[in-house]
């Protein structure tokens, strides 16, 4: 995924600065949500909404791609 794509996803469902560098790295650099709580000293209840909330905005985007005009 290139950052352009990453971050209009990431825009579209307002993910706060600390849960998008959280999200990144557990997409993108391959991090564990615990792993990435710790580096970034947020909560793990906040790292996993935040990647819950991205994977089903990329899975709606991804579901709707048949349908939107190219």
């Amino acid at each position: 995924m290139r950052l352009e794509h990453f971050n209009h996803v990431a825009n579209l469902i307002g993910l706060k600065k600390k849960s998008r560098e959280a999200v990144w790295l557990m997409e993108i650099d391959g991090m564990t949500g615990y792993a990435a709580s710790k580096q970034l000293d947020i909560s793990q209840s906040t790292v996993s909404r935040a990647h819950a909330r991205f994977r089903r905005a990329l899975n709606e985007i991804n579901a709707l791609s048949p349908f939107l005009p190219l």
